[in-house]
């Protein structure tokens, strides 16, 4: 019975280690160094540093927040907890965090608008 019960532990640990594995990288997970490297240029990365960690500049460029939706949403976040653990920002962790959505949320909108999604026909024959 001891064994059966060791068994089914086991079994059920694998199942719920494989289904962790198949989901998606959380920023914990994430080297926004490595993430972003060949993607995000210098001037992005200033633009997106800029209005993120200390709330100045302009918005990010349209081909600057193709290359962040591009990196995903992981890496945006891994920049942002970076920012947090060196406390290199202005104003509160709220703040920071609302800033850091606020420029994923704007740059997926200028994706969304740059590449819209294709209609598809009214009807099939």
């Amino acid at each position: 019975m001891g064994s059966m019960n060791r068994f089914c532990s086991l079994m059920i640990l694998l199942v719920i280690s494989a289904a962790l594995l198949t989901l998606k990288p959380v920023a914990a997970q994430v080297d926004f160094m490595r993430c972003a490297t060949g993607i995000i240029d210098k001037e992005c990365a200033h633009f997106l540093r800029r209005r993120v960690a200390y709330n100045t500049g302009l918005p990010p460029p349209d081909e600057c927040c193709i290359a962040l939706v591009e990196i995903g949403k992981p890496c945006h976040d891994a920049f942002t907890q970076f920012k947090l653990k060196k406390h290199d920002y202005v104003g509160t962790k709220a703040d920071l965090l609302r800033r850091s959505d606020e420029v994923w949320n704007e740059c997926v909108n200028v994706v969304k608008f740059v590449f819209p999604p294709a209609e598809a026909p009214d009807h099939f024959y």
